[in-house]
């Protein structure tokens, strides 16, 4: 970072080639290195993250202040992987929060998000450290490998380290830096922020929740909360989802429900449920940085962030919309890409495990999450142009290399997914007993088994055959003007008046509308409240007055002279 400072007067193409070499390079050193799970996670944030960073390229000028930070990123994310002591973990942890929060806040409208973002991250951190405090009471090491063999104060570390982790991620109650910190931070940051940083809190989940496992406090496991929290999580994140506007701010709440999934994978501790976890972490990875970098090129062209502004752009930019509709497919679960698999690997866990309600409430949070993959690709891309985007043009070449490198790996996966389930399978055989068989294209469990291959075959079929027949006997559609038969054929004033991508869901918001109140928002809302009251009582105190300050040092050694008995 700080050999990037001194060079941050080059212009921002050259800055940015010099760290696309820079992250290669660090990968190609650090990822050898890494073994099981930490291997998987590795080529996660770095190969990962080398691909969105090609978008990055698509900015002029210097960017001064921008290289350096991006670089603090990612090298800590190799130090975290490769910590072997929990100040090590730490030191990293808080070197990946400061680089991300300085990334967030160059947004535009970023600078109360991000100060958002950074207290709730300087809290999740003071609860890690009180975990590995109490750890280091209990076995008097400082390794993380020592944390294995405690036995005292496990709920009370099992909880601190949970929290923490759980911030990162924006699970419920605790999401309320999300929304913002995503849709405001500069669009080429978003993908980096949703896609990563958000795994950062799943490896930390995976790293306690694989140590300590099915804990308790009291009668109650652990793990069957963090279940609980994360098929909540799961569902309101979809449900807000859909009530957005903001096409960034839809984005990041489908992050925030789709880090629930994993979350409820997590808490499985089974074979099964963290190869679904991995899965999902990887195929979020792959969806989630594709649709945000190709919003990033949308909103770059229309200068807007409002969905029923856009609309009838699929022929001024089609390579964008392809990359949307795979993003989307991708997303929803529904075959033949990756998605679909992720969802199986999710719902087949959940019922071995015995979890048949938090699967249930995590089918209906991924149903429901088709309504807002509807209406980002018919809001966008379909419908009536609108006459001041009549010469807009496809989105950056800078955009379209990295989406399209995306897509290849979801399209490979989806063909493939013995590809990635097999090295999965055998990171996660070193905690849980292997409870899955792959056999070629087939990924076998005790409740049936899938074929990527065989389903994208099908599919391809079924929805070819239908097409030549379109194709073959469609009758030419009959061109009509824009505003033809609307109101008496004078101009509407707004589009929101005949644009149906305005209020797109409000039936919806009647019925469901009452779960996605912001009532975690209130509630933060009115403990930053009480925290005022409380500071303008004890600012009566300590005043900035030197004559009271010295009359308080009076009283104070007074009370203890008394309280120590006059010794």
């Amino acid at each position: 970072a700080g050999l990037f400072f001194a060079i941050d007067w080059l212009p921002v193409k050259v800055k940015g080639i010099l760290t696309l070499i820079a992250v290669g390079l660090f990968a190609y050193h650090i990822i050898p290195q890494l073994t099981g799970i930490l291997l998987l996670f590795g080529v996660l944030f770095l190969g990962g993250g080398f691909v969105q960073l090609i978008a990055t390229l698509q900015a002029d000028g210097k960017r001064t202040g921008f290289y350096p930070f991006v670089i603090m990123m990612f090298l800590s994310l190799g130090i975290l992987l490769k910590s072997e002591t929990t100040i090590q973990f730490f030191y990293a942890w808080e070197l990946m929060t400061i680089s991300s929060f300085l990334l967030i806040m160059r947004g535009k409208n970023a600078r109360n998000h991000s100060l958002l973002y950074i207290l709730f991250s300087l809290a999740g951190a003071y609860f890690i450290l009180t975990g590995f405090a109490y750890a280091f009471t209990v076995s008097g090491s400082l390794t993380i490998l020592s944390l294995n063999g405690i036995s005292a104060y496990v709920s009370v570390i099992y909880v601190s380290l949970l929290i923490g982790f759980l911030i990162k991620t924006g699970a419920l109650g605790l999401h309320i830096w999300l929304p913002g910190a995503y849709a405001e931070s500069d669009d080429d940051v978003s993908p980096l922020i949703s896609s990563i940083l958000s795994k950062v809190g799943i490896f930390g989940l995976m790293l306690v929740a694989g140590i300590f496992g099915k804990a308790l406090i009291g009668k109650i496991e652990i793990s069957s909360f963090l279940g609980w929290l994360g098929a909540v999580t799961a569902l309101i994140g979809t449900l807000m989802a859909i009530f957005q506007e903001d096409i960034k701010k839809l984005l990041a709440y489908s992050s925030m429900g789709q880090v629930g999934y994993m979350v409820l994978s997590v808490a499985m501790l089974s074979h099964l449920g963290w190869i679904s976890a991995l899965y999902l972490s990887f195929n979020h990875l792959f969806f989630k940085a594709l649709l945000f970098i190709a919003i990033a090129g949308v909103v770059s062209r229309t200068g807007t962030r409002t969905m029923y502004e856009m609309g009838g752009l699929i022929k001024k930019m089609p390579f964008s919309f392809i990359a949307v509709l795979i993003a989307i497919i991708a997303l929803a679960g529904v075959p033949p890409l990756s998605g679909f698999g992720s969802k199986w690997l999710l719902y087949t866990a959940g019922i071995e495990r015995g979890w048949y309600l938090q699967t249930g409430v995590a089918f209906f949070a991924s149903t429901i999450a088709f309504l807002y993959c509807y209406r980002l690709i018919h809001s966008i891309f379909l419908g009536q142009p609108k006459p001041k985007f009549k010469e807009i043009k496809e989105a950056s070449l800078w955009y379209l290399i990295p989406e399209y490198l995306l897509i290849v790996t979801i399209m490979a996966i989806s063909m493939f997914p013995n590809l990635i389930i097999q090295p999965l399978s055998e990171a996660v055989a070193m905690y849980f007993p292997t409870t899955i068989g792959i056999d070629g294209y087939n990924i076998t469990s005790s409740l049936g088994y899938w074929n990527g291959n065989a389903v994208m075959m099908v599919t391809m079929g079924v929805f070819a055959l239908p097409l030549i027949v379109l194709i073959l006997t469609q009758r030419k559609p009959q061109a009509v003007k824009q505003f033809n038969i609307v109101y008496a054929a004078e101009r509407p004033d707004r589009p929101e008046t005949t644009h149906v991508a305005y209020n797109f869901f409000a039936p919806y918001q009647k019925a469901l509308g009452f779960l996605a109140r912001p009532y975690a928002t209130r509630f933060w809302s009115a403990v930053s409240e009480w925290m005022h009251s409380l500071a303008a009582f004890f600012r009566q105190i300590y005043s900035g007055n030197g004559q009271s300050y010295a009359l308080h040092i009076l009283i104070y050694v007074v009370a203890l002279y008394f309280i120590s008995g006059g010794h």
